[in-house]
């Protein structure tokens, strides 16, 4: 009696749900760790008046384009579709501008951004490229870091004992350190590489966040450090043992760094909430809703926000909300866009391991909680987490994949002996052709 074969069912099993990944070339995957790494810091280099990344992104894009006929494309995503449609109606939508100056820069500047999210998901094809375009984007978020350390130590600040990195609104600069902690945590658990760095990232970003004053900063620093007890269950003993070390040496540096936090500022959360102020916040908030009522539909035109709020027509006025900016200047259509790619993005995590779902929907989550404050829908760092969450290669798949290899089924040596077709007790029956029997 022969025991039935199982190895051809497993193989066909594997081949069907995993298709093989396509790996691209050195070079080119090394394209979206150069445009992550540049995201978060382009504003503090200036060429033309422009930040050098608005210049950079379409040179790196085409070099992309000059090597992708060795690779085939990627399918797009529902998100990535989805910005694509938002950068047509965002064509359609300057037709209709109040500043037809602001709305050609901001034109231009949605452009390069979509290329951002573009490259950085066409050169990412694995998991091995996710992570190195993921630890480019935390080590983009050092530049910042140390930018602001020379002005605490040269003395430079603003107003209310505020300080920043040259190039940088505090408000800013907060949020996109806020970023960079859950980053930092998942790549000190996860990878061997630059390990001391990605520890050291956590008490520094979380100094310089105090050191900005932001109350929104403050926030978004709290729903950071909320990675690290959300993963603290899936971790090593060890991974915990330096969880807790790192918590502790912040603590020490703050309490350092006690003089130079504004602690005064950041205790006026709720005193300016309750006074529906945030630094006239609410005002502007009001004037661009009633904006907003006037031109429904295609709103007043990419960059056109200001001009149309500000009385005289020319102040710089910035919405300090993006989803209010959003709809203002590219009315309900382009606001529901938006919204659309956010969906998307978040919808798509279903198909992540449990680490990686969390990571990517903690930083959703910063971003969100960040773009109450700022107008942010503009800004390269934005892009960069949009082709983060839209690259992160399916991790499922890999459970998956052991599952059906055999590494989780065929545990026992008769399963294994079943799946090479050989026979587990041959003084039964004849072994298989090529098998000795004993296995």
């Amino acid at each position: 009696m022969r025991l039935p074969i199982s190895a051809p069912i497993h193989a066909a099993a594997f081949r069907a749900s995993n298709p093989p990944a396509v790996s691209s070339s050195r070079a080119v995957a090394w394209l979206a760790v150069l445009i992550a790494f540049t995201a978060p810091w382009g504003d503090m280099i200036l060429v033309g008046g422009n930040p050098f990344t608005r210049w950079l992104t379409p040179l790196l894009a085409a070099v992309w384009v000059a090597a992708a006929w060795k690779t085939p494309p990627r399918k797009f995503p529902v998100a990535l579709l989805i910005m694509t449609i938002l950068i047509l109606w965002v064509l359609l939508s300057a037709f209709t501008t109040v500043d037809f100056d602001r709305t050609y820069r901001r034109v231009l500047s949605y452009l390069q951004l979509f290329l951002v999210t573009l490259v950085v998901f066409q050169c990412t094809r694995n998991q091995q490229d996710w992570l190195k375009v993921l630890q480019g984007f935390g080590l983009g978020l050092w530049p910042p870091v140390l930018g602001l350390a020379y002005n605490v130590q040269q003395g430079i600040f603003m107003g209310d004992g505020r300080y920043s990195a040259p190039g940088f609104d505090p408000n800013d600069l907060a949020a996109s350190l806020s970023l960079g902690i859950p980053i930092a945590w998942y790549l000190l658990t996860n990878t061997r590489r630059l390990r001391w760095l990605n520890g050291l990232y956590v008490p520094c970003a979380s100094i310089a966040i105090l050191l900005t004053a932001s109350r929104g900063g403050l926030v978004t620093l709290a729903a950071g450090m909320l990675f690290p007890l959300w993963s603290i269950a899936r971790i090593s003993w060890t991974a915990r043992v330096g969880g807790a070390l790192l918590l502790a040496a912040s603590g020490f540096a703050v309490s350092n760094f006690r003089d130079e936090i504004s602690v005064n500022r950041l205790a006026t959360i709720w005193s300016q909430l309750m006074a529906r102020d945030l630094n006239g916040r609410f005002d502007v908030w009001v004037r661009g809703s009633r904006v907003f009522l006037e031109s429904p539909l295609l709103g007043v035109g990419p960059g056109a926000f200001s001009t149309a709020i500000s009385s005289d027509g020319g102040t710089k006025i910035a919405a300090h909300n993006t989803f209010l900016e959003v709809v203002v200047e590219h009315g309900a259509v382009g606001l529901a866009l938006f919204v659309g790619i956010l969906a998307a993005l978040a919808l798509g995590l279903r198909k992540q391991a449990v680490l990686e779902k969390r990571l990517l929907a903690t930083l959703l989550a910063i971003w969100f909680t960040a773009c109450q404050a700022l107008s942010w829908e503009n800004r390269e760092i934005t892009w960069a987490v949009w082709g983060l969450c839209a690259c992160c290669p399916p991790m499922w798949r890999r459970g998956r994949m052991r599952e059906l290899s055999g590494r989780l089924l065929l545990r026992s040596r008769a399963h294994r002996s079943r799946a090479r077709g050989c026979d587990l007790f041959p003084h039964m029956s004849s072994p298989s052709p090529g098998c000795t029997g004993a296995s």
